[in-house]
């Protein structure tokens, strides 16, 4: 499925989930805009108290661009927040990131196996 990926997470270095040690495996549902994205989890992430399975990620550098992620480039630097309430696709960009927590730095890339 082309709308699989894999987050490699940097920080925090001793992060784990049941797809292993600093490893995030699961699925864009949204490209919001060319420095922010909606991510599916396959497994529930449980950091700080907090638990969900679904990330804002937006973009570390202005540079990256979601768009290309998925057309020419093979991967983006990320920060990354888990969403505290539930998703519902028609919420704006400014909202889902005000509700959601910094959780992780990392790297976004396709998944290939």
């Amino acid at each position: 499925m082309d709308n699989e990926y894999i987050i490699s997470v940097g920080e925090p270095w001793d992060f784990k989930t049941s797809d292993g040690q600093n490893i995030i495996k699961g699925a864009i549902l949204k490209i919001l805009s060319k420095a922010c994205l909606v991510f599916k989890s396959n497994s529930i992430i449980n950091i700080h108290g907090l638990k969900g399975d679904i990330l804002i990620l937006t973009s570390r550098s202005v540079v990256s661009n979601f768009y290309d992620l998925k057309n020419t480039i093979d991967l983006v630097t990320i920060n990354g927040g888990l969403l505290l309430n539930e998703y519902n696709e028609n919420t704006s960009e400014q909202i889902l990131k005000e509700n959601s927590k910094f959780i992780i730095i990392g790297t976004i890339l396709p998944r290939l196996e």
